[in-house]
C-alpha cells in the first residue's frame, strides 16, 4: 500500500482597525458612521513524501512489507509547495435612522468597500507518485527550481446597503420590512495540488435579500415571539465543489452561479413561573440552485441542476428547550432541563454526481438531552 506523510504549517498575521462617530439615541435623527481597515497574510509550506510501495512478480499467499526481499523497490516521491495570500479591505460606512413618529421608523445604510487580493504559489517535484502532480509551474531542469511563480492579483469595489422600516402596531408588537444588498469579495485557490485550471480570480459574489417580521413582547414581557419570513438570491455564488487532481479527490473554490432561499422562522421564550423557562423556535428553508456555472477546467457535464439543495441547508430545523428551579430554601438549589433538536434530511457533498449526492445525504436526526444541577439559592 501506497503511503502519503503530509506536513503543512501555516503562518499568519492580522490587524484590523475600525473608527465609528455615533450620535445620541434620543432624537429625530440618529446615526453610526465609519472607517474600517484589515490586512491579513498567510504563508503556508506544505511537504507530502510518498512511500510508492511497487507490486511484486507473484502474488504472495500473504502481505509482503514493502521492505521484504520479496517485494521490488520502493520509490520516494516528495512534493513541496509554498503559497500565501495578502488581502487588504478598506471601507467606509453608515447607517441613520429616522424616527418619523414615536411609532414610525425608517432605516437606511450605505458601505463602500475596496478589496485587494495578492496571492502566490510555487511547488517542486522530484518524482510523480500519489497525490504528487508534476511541478507547477514546470521545474527548470536540473536546477530543483520552479521556473516561474504564479502570482494573482484581484481588486474590486463595491457598494452596498439596506434600506427599511419599523411599525410599532401596539406597544408589544412592532412589524418591519427590510431590504439589504450584500456583497462578498474576489478569492483565490491556492492549495498544494493547484494546477493552471484553479488560476483565475473568483468572481465577488451578491446577494439581494428581503425580509419582513413580527416582533411581539407580552404579557409583561413573560412571552416573546418573533416572525420572519425572508429570500434571498446569490449571485456568482462562492462555493467548494469537490474534484480529482493526481488521483487525489480536492475540494476547489469555484463561481457555482446563482442559488436563492427563501423560508420563515418563528422564535419563543416564555417565563409562564417564576422558577420555569421554555424557549424553542422553528425554521423552513428552502435553498436551491437557481443556475449552475461550470468550473473552468471541468467537464460540461458537471453540471449541479437547477433545483438542486445546497449542502448543508435542510429544510426544517426545530429546537424546544425547558429548565425549572427547585428552591430548597436552603444554601443550594437544584435545577432540572430538557432540551430537544430535529433536522430533516441534508446533502454533505455540492456535487454535479445524482449517485454521490444521494450516498452523501444525511438523513434527518433528532436529539435530546437531559440536565440536572447545583446554583447557589443566590
Amino acid at each position: 500500500f501506497n503511503q502519503l506523510h503530509d506536513s503543512g504549517p501555516q503562518t499568519g498575521n492580522t490587524i484590523s482597525q475600525e473608527l465609528r462617530l455615533t450620535s445620541p439615541g434620543d432624537q429625530f435623527f440618529t446615526y453610526v458612521l465609519g472607517l474600517y481597515y484589515s490586512r491579513a497574510y498567510s504563508e503556508r509550506t506544505f511537504v507530502r513524501r510518498d512511500v510508492a510501495c511497487t507490486a511484486i512478480g507473484a502474488a504472495p499467499t500473504v502481505l509482503t512489507p514493502c521492505t521484504s526481499p520479496l517485494a521490488n523497490a520502493s520509490t520516494f516521491p516528495t512534493g513541496s509547495a509554498t503559497f500565501g495570500s495578502t488581502f487588504k479591505n478598506m471601507s467606509v460606512f453608515g447607517q441613520s435612522t429616522l424616527n418619523f413618529t414615536d411609532r414610525f421608523r425608517v432605516i437606511a445604510g450605505l458601505r463602500y468597500t475596496a478589496d485587494q487580493l495578492n496571492v502566490f504559489h510555487s511547488r517542486n517535484t522530484t518524482l510523480a507518485g500519489p497525490g504528487i502532480q508534476p511541478s507547477f509551474p514546470v521545474t527548470l531542469t536540473g536546477t530543483g527550481q520552479p521556473a516561474t511563480i504564479f502570482t494573482g492579483k484581484a481588486t474590486n469595489t463595491n457598494l452596498s446597503g439596506r434600506i427599511g422600516a419599523q411599525f410599532d402596531l401596539t406597544e408589544d408588537t412592532m412589524a418591519y420590512a427590510l431590504y439589504s444588498r450584500g456583497y462578498k469579495g474576489p478569492a483565490f485557490n491556492v492549495f498544494y495540488n493547484l494546477t493552471a485550471t484553479g488560476t483565475n480570480v473568483i468572481a465577488p459574489e451578491t446577494s439581494n435579500a428581503y425580509e419582513i417580521g413580527l416582533k411581539n413582547s407580552l404579557f409583561g414581557g413573560h412571552l416573546v415571539i418573533n416572525l420572519a419570513g425572508y429570500y434571498a438570491q446569490y449571485h456568482n455564488f462562492q462555493a467548494n465543489n469537490p474534484d480529482v487532481v493526481a488521483n487525489v479527490v480536492v475540494t476547489r473554490f469555484t463561481n457555482a452561479g446563482t442559488v436563492s432561499t427563501r423560508g420563515g422562522e418563528l422564535d419563543l421564550i416564555w417565563r409562564p413561573a417564576r422558577d420555569v423557562n421554555i424557549s424553542g423556535g422553528l425554521a423552513y428553508t428552502d435553498a436551491h440552485v437557481d443556475q449552475f456555472r461550470v468550473a473552468p477546467g471541468a467537464p460540461a457535464t458537471a453540471i449541479v441542476p437547477s433545483g438542486t439543495p445546497l449542502a448543508f441547508a435542510p429544510k426544517w430545523k426545530g429546537s424546544l428547550s425547558g429548565d425549572y428551579r427547585l428552591r430548597t430554601g436552603g444554601a443550594v438549589d437544584f435545577t432540572l432541563g430538557a432540551q430537544a433538536s430535529y433536522q430533516s434530511s441534508q446533502l454533505a457533498s455540492f456535487s454535479p454526481d445524482a449517485v454521490i449526492r444521494r450516498l452523501a445525504t444525511i438523513d434527518g436526526y433528532a436529539l435530546v438531552n437531559l440536565s440536572a444541577g447545583i446554583v447557589a439559592a443566590n
